[in-house]
């Protein structure tokens, strides 16, 4: 029976978490997939754990590289191989929750305008569960404009039509971007996105992973993605607003206010007529909220918020906060369903918390 979607994974060095990862795969309420492993030249034990899963279960396919192709080239490859509907992104450290591939697959068959969609997720790091991306909004407006200034799409939990995965596969010149330039491709050419609202994964925060260790070419990528996706969106952007956007907007690690705010008269400018006036100052907003997380004083937070029609403040801060409640409580009914303990939670828009 040809498999409705093809679950698509590569791994190098993966030893660690891999058998844990394939394992939540394997457990899934929704059995017609398949399992595209490709090894990118591991030199630990990853072989040996792809073999023994591979012998014992025909949906799981292995296929090793010759030479080490790096993330994109070995997923174009994964997509290449698959005869799926659908396909769906892994990682090998992560976990997939027992009734993730039901539900996206449910959720795709019903809306099928849609192209892409990602889901909720739960952070683990240190024993400790998080809920993750709760409250922000789902709908394909709120994400293309989210792109401008983040990537609010988890990677790992994507599920897309095949023939659109197909048909723009991942950039191959990239090295740990190579998911943000999809997902503009996407929204320049018109494809829908949309996030289903349900906790679905559990992503693993470790010192490992790429987007840890490679800070300087991530900004660089980074910045060469984001002028393309603004020129197409909006206009391009000049050079000094180019250097207080990777660092104020996009990374948020320095944040000098009157820059945010130039930033702020800028995109509105440049987004008049093009994007909504809400959906624009709802991604702002979450861009100031990223800053008092990260310790801007009230009194810079208030200053900004002047800048905000104040009745778009109320509606949207009393709309995120019910959403994140919602959100969370469906991550910790999860973390109860599949036992786990040691979980936290946050209302994640301390816009007017002390």
């Amino acid at each position: 029976m040809k498999p409705a979607i093809s679950v698509i994974m590569s791994v190098y060095n993966g030893e660690t978490y891999l058998a844990e990862a394939i394992e939540s795969v394997i457990n899934q309420t929704f059995k017609n997939w398949e399992l595209i492993v490709i090894n990118d030249c591991s030199t630990d034990s990853t072989s040996e754990i792809l073999a023994g899963f591979a012998s014992k279960d025909e949906r799981i396919k292995v296929h090793t590289n010759e030479v080490n192709l790096k993330l994109p080239s070995s997923l174009n490859k994964a997509i290449s191989l698959s005869i799926g509907k659908y396909i769906a992104r892994m990682d090998a450290d992560d976990i997939c929750l027992p009734d993730r591939l039901e539900k996206q697959y449910k959720f795709m068959e019903e809306n099928r305008e849609i192209d892409m969609s990602s889901c909720r997720f739960m952070t683990v790091k240190n024993g400790v569960y998080m809920s993750g991306g709760a409250g922000g909004r789902c709908d394909n407006q709120a994400l293309r404009t989210m792109l401008l200034v983040a990537n609010p799409i988890l990677h790992p939990g994507v599920i897309a039509k095949a023939e659109v995965m197909k048909k723009l596969g991942y950039d191959t010149t990239l090295t740990c971007t190579e998911d943000l330039e999809l997902w503009t491709r996407m929204a320049m050419e018109n494809f829908k996105m949309q996030i289903l609202p349900e906790c679905l994964l559990i992503y693993r925060l470790h010192d490992k992973q790429i987007t840890s260790t490679t800070l300087e070419r991530q900004h660089t990528e980074v910045l060469k993605i984001q002028n393309k996706y603004y020129a197409s969106l909006l206009e391009a952007m000049d050079k000094e607003m180019q250097e207080f956007y990777i660092d104020g907007i996009y990374f948020r690690k320095n944040v000098d206010l009157d820059k945010f705010l130039q930033y702020v008269r800028w995109i509105r400018t440049a987004a008049c007529k093009k994007i909504g006036k809400d959906t624009i100052n709802y991604a702002l907003l979450e861009i100031l909220a990223e800053y008092k997380r990260n310790g801007l004083p009230k009194k810079n937070v208030l200053k900004a918020m002047i800048n905000f029609n104040p009745f778009f403040l109320a509606k949207e801060i009393i709309r995120r906060k019910k959403a994140a409640q919602k959100d969370i409580e469906k991550c910790f009914k999860v973390a109860k369903d599949i036992g786990l303990k040691q979980t936290a939670g946050t209302m994640e828009f301390p816009i007017f918390e002390k």
